[in-house]
């Protein structure tokens, strides 16, 4: 078998029927067991010393398909040598399944040689270096900040991957969602379209980043339309930090008051479930933040009450009237 040819171990049968003529080399005999070995192979010139002397890594070259497994192609050059095209070699598609489903035995191919390892007898071959690449294709039309559609190709426990043309893209699960802890995979299933903004490419790890949630109306920005600064409101504690108290707010929603914001209350006297009574400082749209204060709260509250004694000085009440009758 693998004195036959320099492709390796061969089956005869495919070469020659009983009766033909061929030319071979006696390469051994054993005396003992009157046994002589042959060799075909070794009567003709080694292509082996071809393929060193005229290709090189990079060349591109014509072949034919000889063989397809289901971990790749061998392919053949013509000159009694076979050529290997390995399946993550055939396409820029991660998702192959199948190289039958791309080549076909007896197809004529270009191809670029990748390795040369003559002394092994081993040639390696890729198919997909000569096609376009799809992320090069994919920057000449899309832009960081473009909506696309795609469609879910893998879930994972960190997210999912989304398949927009001939890329994929990551979505994480932070960005799949407003709900807080929601992953993909709970809320999706691989074959599902979903629209999607592209947020970073990647240039050279050719990875690119999607979001789903900058889609949808956040809870800050439901939040805005409801309330105003200044507008007092009730919450309770879900967390004390060094820096603050973040207050849970209806509708799931999340506020931060600062250490300098707390007074008169203290943050090492509060507890997770505290409700604490505040109003609204900022609320940031842009970067999906509400802070209260509860400094400013009691401000606001001085502030109404001194309103308040001004317009009963207007209906003819003195001040001193007024603490006269808080003194009663």
């Amino acid at each position: 078998y693998n004195e036959i040819s320099y492709k390796g171990p061969v089956n005869p049968s495919k070469y020659y029927k009983e009766g033909d003529v061929v030319q071979c080399k006696a390469i051994n005999y054993d005396k003992d067991k009157r046994h002589l070995s042959l060799s075909i192979k070794a009567v003709m010139s080694d292509p082996w010393e071809e393929v060193e002397s005229e290709l090189d890594e990079g060349d591109t070259i014509t072949v034919t398909v000889s063989n397809v497994e289901p971990y790749g192609v061998f392919v053949d050059l013509g000159n009694d040598i076979e050529g290997f095209l390995h399946v993550s070699e055939i396409t820029w598609d991660k998702n192959i399944k199948s190289p039958k489903d791309y080549l076909e035995v007896g197809q004529e191919i270009d191809v670029e040689v990748i390795e040369i390892d003559s002394k092994k007898h081993k040639l390696r071959v890729s198919l997909k270096t000569l096609l376009p690449k799809p992320f090069d294709e994919f920057i000449k039309t899309s832009r960081e900040g473009d909506i696309v559609t795609g469609t879910i190709t893998t879930l994972t426990d960190f997210g999912a991957f989304v398949r927009i043309g001939s890329v994929e893209g990551l979505l994480h699960n932070q960005d799949c969602s407003w709900e807080k802890n929601t992953k993909c995979k709970e809320i999706y299933k691989v074959g599902d379209e979903v629209e999607v903004k592209i947020v970073k490419i990647n240039h050279e790890e050719e990875k690119i980043s999607l979001n789903r949630k900058a889609l949808l109306e956040s809870p800050v920005d439901k939040f805005a339309k409801e309330h105003n600064v200044n507008e007092i409101v009730k919450g309770k504690v879900r967390d004390v930090k060094d820096f603050g108290v973040f207050v849970s707010l209806e509708g799931d929603m999340d506020a931060l008051i600062r250490n300098e914001d707390l007074e008169p209350l203290v943050a090492e006297e509060l507890n997770v479930g505290d409700e604490i009574e505040a109003a609204i400082a900022v609320i940031d749209v842009k970067r999906d933040r509400i802070r209260l204060s509860v400094k400013k709260l009691q401000y606001l509250k001085d502030k109404e009450a001194l309103a308040e004694v001004n317009a009963q000085n207007d209906e003819g009440n003195s001040l001193g009237d007024l603490i006269k009758d808080q003194l009663k």
